[in-house]
């Protein structure tokens, strides 16, 4: 069973997602909130497994609220429900630990890839996002220096679980790939992380995706 919680200022829009999860017997709709404050308040008598967390809210934003979420409760996992034209959002909430975003206007499948997708341990883009996002940093690649390639720091066996990552693979999943355990999976990814000296696997997705190769 996975625990959500939904954090949107619009009544209709939780509503609206309350009845696509209802139809699946593993979604628990633990609570609901108009905003980000609110969502802390209820964190500290339910703690979910996923958050879908939109971005502008009054009185604390979706951005604000997921640093805020990560700091208390680095386990919960956050997924970003975004419009086609909040790049500057993305940016920031990939920054303060966001684990995936999907568009409002996305199907009962999509939502549900997406939920399973992070509680496994994976990071998910909508595709039309993650399109923006790249575009986004050939622009910057542009304006400023090109991001170090520090790959040649990783084993072939680290190289080969970024790849996978950078694919969209849970750690379940890239254990399965790899043949091996998901805790050995996690140790992989805590040696990549401290070798390129990023913090979260949502850092490292955003400096594989600025790598020319991988």
């Amino acid at each position: 069973m996975i625990n959500v919680v939904i954090a949107d200022d619009q009544v209709i829009v939780r509503e609206g997602l309350k009845m696509i999860l209802s139809l699946h017997e593993e979604i628990h709709i633990l609570g609901e909130a108009k905003n980000g404050r609110e969502l802390l308040q209820l964190l500290d008598h339910a703690v979910p497994d996923v958050i879908l967390m939109d971005i502008r809210m009054p009185e604390m934003d979706g951005i604000e609220a997921t640093l805020a979420v990560k700091q208390r409760y680095a386990a919960i996992k956050v997924i970003i429900l975004t419009t086609f034209n909040e790049d500057e959002y993305i940016f920031e909430g990939l920054k303060n630990g966001a684990d995936g975003y999907i568009l409002k206007d996305s199907g009962s499948r999509e939502i549900m890839n997406a939920i399973k997708t992070v509680w496994e341990g994976g990071v998910l883009l909508n595709p039309k996002v993650a399109a923006k996002m790249a575009e986004a940093f050939q622009g910057k690649r542009k304006e400023g220096p090109e991001t170090e390639n520090k790959l040649h720091l990783l084993t072939p066996r680290e190289l080969e679980t970024a790849r996978y990552l950078l694919s969209g693979k849970s750690n379940k999943a890239i254990g399965e790939a790899l043949f091996v355990t998901e805790g050995t999976v996690k140790n992989y990814m805590s040696r990549i992380l401290e070798k390129l000296e990023l913090g979260n696997r949502t850092e490292l997705i955003l400096y594989l995706s600025k790598l020319d190769r991988i």
